[in-house]
């Protein structure tokens, strides 16, 4: 019987463990078990939603992890063991760092023999209700320490309650206007009355009273004043604040024109706590990152910014030293690259103390990217090996490059700053009339003649523009320069050689047209003697002996014309070989851009074409090819294209064409089916 009814008080007492267990992990209260040193054993559900933790990660940790203030902590767990519980209010973070304040009931657990076996924590989340009490704590404060009078009256609209501010500003004390309307200073009281029994009508009414003060002097405040309601909906009293206008008119426009500044500037404006928190922003600084203000609402500032560490020392140096400029990068919520100027300051109350930070960002991605590619141009500009110079629009010199210094001769750039562009020509009148066609067409090209710093001669190659900002107004001129002294000099040796060239070739042709003339007489006369050879034979028997003589001057005329001919051959190739490539060589030596050295090449080549046999073969063999023909020809044996003779014999592309064509037809491959540049090779 006493095993039965142990068995049910057994069953019984498991039933209420069970029931307990259950309802302490269904609660909605946090509950958490720790042993006698507070480190946790077990935590309920609620517990564990309230630190945002899991159980695995708390357990085996103090009770108190999430406190801020770990001594305080210490102390509490301390007070529990000696006095068995304690009940208060513990503030500290949530694992994602937000703010947590819980009214804590720590008790220490005893045995059925009275010994401590754990520790019992009861949490219940009162972050709202402090962040509340906090604001009505604050809006109580600020209501007593208003700067601005404030009055509360019953429904009827008599004085229950006033601050400081109120009395000071009509002049009464409090035991006088207590019961008193609260628009008694008012000298309209019928228009007083007229307002209340609006407020009591809709709710509120805002705008300016005029009236007396207890000694008489005038008053104008800014009422505005509201029907306070309870929970129920039901009104319970009146609140009036009251704002001197008399004098702070122009200070409260003054206050409202800056708030309207911060909220509509083009620039992002933040303020933040005293731990750099965001509090406030404007809506260019949300636009700028790409979030809203609640999601930054209580981040940090620089919560964007790439260096985090870079973002903390700022904050810590705007908190020694009050300020911080300069630039941030980051990235906006998009993940695309921002680079902002950055102004932060810690904003001071009148008594000096900190109360908050602020901070001004200004977009500069783009103004930094343009920088970086300014910064590119100028080394490129400043390194180029062709020399380049800017000038205002007078002509004067504002910034040369080292090339330019070479070009001339100086050491310094300080020599030339400041100078004309004529300081540097041979001809004013050139360099005028230059100017005014750049002004004109906006740019211009050609060959000038100037002078180095020691007064020697030098010709460049001028390209100057003329620079224009945004709106097509110009700005200043551009010039680059490139030194052809060496180039015109070789072209004048290689002009006059081919000049010389040209006179002998004449002299030579008129001699050889001369001698063909000459022997074509000679053959009409021979075709004339055979004639009246066969009709006079006798005659001709006669006249043998001089046919054979005639015949012998022939014969010596014809190796006397291949004689010269082959004099004037090697005359030619001597003074190509002497005279012009040695030219052609110092010409290589001067710095000649890409196009300049193809010109190079193509003349070595044609050169070296005219004393090559391939030549000799294709006029000798075919005399009826014009000189362009015989060019196009050599250009083709070498593998050019039509596009790449064209470029370089100044014609258009149908135009080789065409001198093909011919060259296939005087070359008899007009129909047959050969390549034009393999026929050619074959020759050779």
């Amino acid at each position: 019987m006493e095993k039965s009814i142990d068995h049910i008080s057994h069953a019984r007492l498991l039933e209420e463990l069970r029931i307990k267990s259950s309802a302490i992990d269904s609660a909605v209260n946090g509950i958490a078990f720790g042993d006698l040193e507070g480190r946790v054993t077990y935590a309920n559900a609620a517990a564990i939603i309230l630190t945002g933790y899991t159980l695995e990660e708390v357990l085996g940790w103090s009770v108190l992890t999430f406190a801020d203030n770990q001594e305080e902590a210490a102390l509490i767990l301390a007070y529990v063991l000696e006095k068995g519980s304690w009940i208060g209010e513990v503030a500290g973070r949530k694992k994602d760092g937000s703010l947590l304040v819980v009214h804590l009931s720590a008790s220490l657990v005893r045995g059925e023999e009275g010994e401590p076996v754990c520790t019992l924590c009861s949490f219940i989340d009162i972050t709202r209700f402090r962040q509340a009490f906090e604001e009505l704590r604050i809006k109580s404060s600020a209501i007593d320490s208003a700067v601005n009078g404030i009055a509360f009256g019953d429904i009827e609209g008599r004085v229950t309650y006033a601050n400081a501010a109120a009395i000071t500003l009509t002049g009464y004390t409090l035991e006088e206007v207590l019961g008193w309307s609260v628009l008694t200073f008012a000298d309209n009281q019928e228009e007083a009355a007229l307002i209340l029994a609006h407020v009591l009508e809709k709710g509120s009414w805002i705008g300016e009273v005029a009236g007396r003060k207890k000694d008489g002097s005038l008053l104008v405040v800014h009422l505005s004043a509201s029907l306070v309601r309870g929970e129920d909906g039901k009104p319970v009293c009146t609140l009036c604040s009251f704002i001197d206008i008399t004098r702070s008119r122009q200070a409260l426009d003054e206050l409202r024109l800056k708030d309207h500044a911060i909220a509509s500037s083009i620039n992002g404006i933040v303020f933040g706590d005293l731990e750099g928190r965001v509090i406030y922003g404007n809506a260019a600084a949300i636009d700028l990152i790409g979030y809203t203000l609640e999601e930054v609402f209580g981040w940090s500032m620089l919560t964007f910014a790439d260096s985090q560490e870079e973002a903390a020392l700022i904050f810590a140096e705007v908190l020694e030293k009050g300020s911080w400029i300069g630039e941030v990068a980051g990235r906006k919520k998009d993940g695309s690259r921002i680079v902002v100027h950055l102004s932060a300051s810690l904003v001071r109350g009148e008594d000096g103390e900190p109360v908050c930070t602020l901070c001004s960002f200004v977009d500069i991605t783009r103004s930094r990217q343009a920088f970086e590619e300014l910064r590119l141009k100028d080394y490129a500009i400043a390194s180029s090996i062709n020399a380049i110079a800017f000038g205002d629009l007078d002509g004067r010199i504002t910034y040369v490059n080292e090339a330019f210094l070479r070009l001339w001769g100086g050491d310094d750039v300080a020599e030339v700053i400041g100078l004309t562009v004529f300081t540097f020509a041979q001809s004013e009148q050139e360099v005028e009339r230059i100017l005014r066609h750049v002004f004109e067409q906006g740019n211009w090209m050609g060959e000038v003649e100037g002078k180095a710093k020691d007064g020697r001669a030098v010709t460049v190659q001028l390209s100057a523009h003329l620079v224009a900002d945004e709106q097509g107004r110009p700005i200043c001129l551009m010039c680059s320069f490139v030194d052809v002294t060496e180039k015109i000099r070789a072209q004048e040796v290689l002009r006059q050689t081919l000049d010389e060239l040209e006179e002998r070739v004449a002299e030579r042709t008129i001699a050889l047209t001369e001698a063909n003339e000459k022997l074509r007489r000679e053959i009409e006369e021979r075709k004339l003697a055979d004639k009246n050879l066969r009709q006079k034979e006798r005659e001709l028997q006669l006249n043998a002996l001089h046919l054979e003589e005639t015949n012998i001057a022939m014969k010596v005329l014809l190796e006397k014309r291949e004689k010269d001919k082959n004099e004037l051959e090697e005359m030619v190739l001597a003074n190509v070989r002497g005279l012009l490539l040695p030219c052609l060589e110092r010409l290589r030596g001067c710095r000649l851009n890409d196009r300049q050295s193809i010109y190079a090449d193509i003349l070595e080549s044609n050169l070296q074409t005219i004393v090559s046999p391939f030549l000799h073969r294709l006029s000798n063999r075919f005399l009826n090819l014009t000189p362009t023909e015989i060019q196009v020809a050599g250009l083709v044996r070498e593998g050019k294209t039509s596009k790449e003779i064209a470029s370089l014999i100044n014609v258009s592309e149908r135009g080789v064409e065409f001198h093909r064509n011919n060259i296939r037809r005087k070359l008899d491959l007009t129909n047959a089916k050969k390549n034009l540049r393999t026929y050619l090779l074959s020759l050779s």
